[in-house]
């Protein structure tokens, strides 16, 4: 029985204007045993018969048949399972996986058919050296000759030990010696095997040919018998079993790691864009977190990298308490003396560009307070220029506008405005040793000054105080028979008195000696109202002009009682009390918010200012996260615009190796995972090394960490997961792309890009 048999099979070749013919009316059949050269001129029709009967190109009319089965049924699948199962290929371009070795190369047979693993090598080692190779199994293809990638090939197809060998000139491109080796090869494996040969030199093949087929415009024009054959029995192949994931695996590495250059290169690309990708969504992540909560006003010099904790009965901290707050994970380093930050007033900085004279008058003037204070030893030697502050009053401080110089001296207060002050009017003078990178407007105390900081039972804030001093010079009005007047200082008044007038040049006259309720008016900015406050002066004389009166004043003594009255009434409003606090430091509000979970609160009480919800933040948490969602999904489609493009084209190149892959007989399953897992392989080399990059950038970066803080395990674990899922998804595009085309119309494309 004939092994392949053809009746009438015709084959056409297509073009956007054109219709070719390959071959027409074709009826051959082959046998095991023949060793058959097929010869013709260029374009006579030789090679596409090889590809028909090899099952790498399909055909339009006739019927082909295998072991007697009719094939015009067969499908991909079926014609995969053939390839795999019977036929071994030889070509003229040797169609060799260059980035693979010898050993490679050959070993890619037997896992393409399931060979027995632990057999595996050492049977790939014998068919190299059967074809004079083993000298070279480890030298990439790319290394070799023509003859020897030629040999290489015949012992990749003697690997699948497959009953049918098709060599398409398979010396064509060879010198003739090392060509009549290639031909001597051939003729020992055809004793059992049908062998066909394409060829344009009969000569070469002539001696080992027992049959010459010559073609000519797509038709066979000679069949002629050259030498008797034995009938020789066709032994069941061995079975093509699945390729097992391990082994898949291996196959996928293997692909990777034998291009080096291009790994790097895709491992790359995609590196900076899963960045580029994940630092927009923590953004998002972030800035959303951020709008959900505001600063309290009441501690405004805390920021999200402190917390402040207290003993709930009010006792000092003992060593097991500070013990304790250590030993919590997300805590970097605790302060005893919580107060010597300053946590509660408003403190302003003046350098030079703050200080002016009129006069000989000094006039210290600031609009901008700090946004918060910190230790500096929590800064790492890369988040600021200059130097750790040692001395009690050095500091580092976050230059917002470039105002201020390494070794400039400046004054630290708690008012916006001093007039001619004294030291002591200040909380210290103090020397610029650093400037912190992220300037951020905080201003970082040395340990010295933290550890060692005389902070009062009660903190006074200037600000309030000096506005209370302030008020009372003109925020006066009283009753006078009826009608009542504004009050205000004027220092030329003496004594216990108040004038009544039109004009400043006014002169009033004695009318008479009272007691005089007047009335403060205050905003509290505790309840959010008005108030009245009323204080009444004792045997005040009553000075006035005649006629019409506008507005009153008074002098120095009458001044000076309603600024004790003042400050003594409103004494709560400047005057806070201090109570025994400890300030942990962390690396932001994450892990702040992480903290807080882990306190004890039995024993302690936890102030976190820089984390007070905000129920007004509603409407902005939506706006930004509709702006950056917009923001993240367009920048998602650019960047896989770019790697979808770059990709293609990388796999584009490589279309040579996978239909190499297909013409051994790689089913398309297999192929189909292995180009999957290659893809899925580098997302996944590509997000390890995201992981370890923005791992270290949070650790130095300060910048970077204040974006990723917030970012769980799960967040990550999405991410990787949408990562991989699109590496997969890109493998399952250029699968379709793959298998559009059949083995021959693949290979003849990828020669031609």
């Amino acid at each position: 029985m004939s092994l392949i048999r053809l009746e009438n099979v015709s084959k056409y070749y297509k073009s956007a204007e054109t219709v070719s013919v390959g071959m027409k009316k074709i009826n051959l059949d082959f046998s095991l045993g023949e060793f058959v050269a097929v010869t013709g001129e260029s374009g006579s029709g030789k090679s596409t018969l090889l590809n028909v009967i090899s099952g790498l190109d399909g055909y339009e009319d006739g019927e082909l048949y295998l072991f007697g089965e009719e094939t015009s049924h067969y499908t991909i699948a079926d014609w995969e399972r053939y390839r795999g199962t019977y036929i071994g290929f030889v070509f003229q371009s040797y169609n060799i996986i260059d980035s693979f070795t010898v050993l490679q190369n050959v070993l890619l047979a037997l896992e393409v058919q399931g060979y027995d693993p632990k057999k595996r090598k050492a049977r790939a080692l014998e068919l190299i050296e059967k074809v004079g190779l083993l000298s070279h199994k480890n030298h990439k293809a790319s290394k070799l000759s023509g003859g020897q990638k030629q040999r290489a090939v015949i012992a990749r197809a003697l690997a699948k030990d497959c009953p049918i060998i098709v060599a398409d000139e398979p010396t064509g491109n060879l010198d003739s010696a090392s060509g009549a080796q290639v031909m001597g090869l051939l003729n020992d494996i055809s004793k059992d095997k049908l062998v066909v040969v394409v060829t344009h030199d009969f000569e070469q093949v002539e001696k080992y040919a027992t049959r010459k087929i010559k073609m000519h415009d797509g038709e066979v024009v000679e069949d002629k018998k050259l030498k008797t054959t034995t009938e020789v029995n066709l032994i069941e192949p061995p079975k093509i079993k699945s390729m097992r994931f391990l082994t898949l695996m291996r196959f996928t590495m293997r692909n990777l790691f034998s291009t080096p250059k291009r790994l790097v290169f895709l491992v790359m690309m995609q590196l900076l864009m899963m960045i580029a990708f994940t630092l927009i969504f923590t953004y998002r992540v972030s800035i959303m977190r951020d709008t959900e909560v505001t600063q309290s006003a009441r501690f405004p010099n805390v920021p999200e990298t402190r917390i402040l904790v207290e003993r709930k009965d009010g006792l000092a901290f003992t060593t097991d308490d500070l013990s304790y707050f250590e030993s919590i994970r997300y805590v970097d380093k605790v302060f005893e003396n919580g107060l010597s930050f300053y946590n509660s007033l408003p403190l302003y900085v003046f350098g030079d560009e703050n200080i002016d004279i009129y006069d000989s008058q000094i006039y210290y003037h600031q609009y901008q307070n700090v946004n918060g204070t910190d230790a500096a030893s929590t800064l790492s030697s890369n988040e600021y220029d200059g130097t750790m502050p040692v001395g009690r009053y050095d500091v580092i401080i976050g230059d917002t506008w470039g105002e201020y110089e390494i070794g400039e001296t400046i004054y630290l207060g708690t008012d916006q405005n001093y007039y001619n002050p004294t030291d002591d009017a200040f909380i210290g003078v103090f020397t610029i040793t650093g400037i912190d990178k992220a300037k951020g407007n905080i201003l970082y105390f040395s340990d010295a000054f933290l550890n060692n900081s005389d902070v009062d039972r009660f903190t006074i804030n200037e600000s309030i105080r000096n506005n209370l001093i302030e008020s009372a010079r003109y925020q006066w009005r009283a009753d006078f028979g009826g009608d009542e007047y504004s009050l205000e200082y004027n220092p030329n008044v003496l004594g216990n008195q108040i004038n009544l007038i039109r004009d400043y040049e006014d002169v009033a006259t004695f009318v008479e000696t009272i007691d005089l309720t007047l009335v403060f008016y205050f905003y509290d900015t505790n309840t959010w109202e008005y108030t009245e406050l009323e204080y009444t002066l004792q045997d005040v004389d009553i000075y006035s002009v005649s006629g019409t009166v506008y507005w009153g004043q008074f002098g120095d003594d009458i001044y000076d009682q309603l600024v004790d009255f003042l400050l003594t009434e409103l004494e709560y409003t400047y005057k806070i009390e201090n109570r025994v606090v400890a300030s942990l430091s962390v690396k932001g509000l994450n892990d702040g918010t992480k903290t807080l979970d882990a306190i004890d609160y039995e024993t302690y009480r936890t102030i976190y200012p820089a984390n007070i919800p905000d129920p007004a933040a509603a409407i902005f948490t939506f706006m930004n996260g509709l702006y950056t969602g917009v923001f993240m999904f367009v920048v998602g489609i650019l960047l896989y615009s770019i790697v979808h493009a770059v990709t293609k084209n990388v796999m584009q190149s490589r279309k040579k190796d996978f239909s190499i892959f297909r013409s051994i007989g790689t089913s398309k399953t297999t192929l189909a995972r292995l180009v999957v897992l290659e893809q899925v392989s580098i997302a996944a080399i590509s997000a390890t090394l995201m992981l370890t990059v923005l791992f270290f950038l949070g650790q130095n970066v300060p910048a970077i960490y204040s974006m990723i803080q917030y970012m769980e395990i799960s967040n990550y674990i999405t991410l990787i997961l949408f990562f991989l899922f699109f590496g997969g998804w890109l493998g399952l595009r250029f699968n379709k792309k793959i298998f559009k085309q059949s083995v021959i119309e693949s290979i003849v494309s990828s020669k031609e890009e």
